[in-house]
């Protein structure tokens, strides 16, 4: 599928973004592909934002409750809200969740930038044997997500959503629990 862009003519970056992958039928291969494909796009857009003069920290996956401080009596620093959980201690919802929609994850992460796209070698494996196991029909198990303002974090699934990114999916299934930050409760995290 192509896009065309005003005036009948093809632009750079709609070719980029709607054409279609070719696959060869060999789901580890594919797989492979997805990967290379994904950790391309991170290294694109790392080397853009430092082109454009952004810092590297914009392009980092945000964690839930964390709040970057510029001044103050020990400096600058990192703090970390603490969360809890909203209602009783039931079962969570589940539910399909735009993928659009989350915006972190629960606990840091160097592997994957602020897309879910790996940021290097280190994730290769899970995201190959989980990206081959949906190619070769058998699907994906639900990610665990806390819901807080209206966002979604990761609690459990960065890979599986990394993986539905790159297989251009919208939508994940997904096991979720509403959190609200406690402000009043906070502590230092080492950076």
């Amino acid at each position: 599928m192509i896009t065309y862009a005003r005036h009948g003519k093809l632009s750079g970056v709609a070719r980029m973004r709607t054409v279609e992958h070719r696959r060869t039928g060999l789901v580890h291969q594919d797989a492979r592909d997805d990967f290379d494909r994904a950790r391309r796009r991170a290294s694109w857009a790392k080397l853009a934002g430092w082109l454009h003069g952004h810092p590297s920290s914009r392009n980092r996956l945000a964690v839930l409750g964390e709040v970057t401080t510029l001044t103050g009596a020990l400096g600058p620093g990192v703090w970390r809200l603490e969360y809890e959980r909203v209602g009783h201690l039931g079962p969570t919802a589940e539910a399909l969740v735009p993928i659009d929609q989350i915006v972190g994850t629960v606990e840091p992460t160097r592997f994957f930038d602020r897309h879910f796209r790996p940021t290097s070698e280190v994730p290769r494996t899970r995201f190959e044997r989980i990206a081959a196991e949906i190619l070769s029909g058998r699907g994906m198990d639900p990610v665990d997500l806390y819901r807080c303002g209206g966002q979604y974090y990761v609690l459990d699934g960065r890979h599986r959503i990394a993986v539905a990114r790159a297989l251009g999916e919208r939508w994940v299934l997904a096991n979720i629990t509403d959190v609200r930050l406690n402000p009043r409760v906070c502590r230092m995290s080492a950076k």
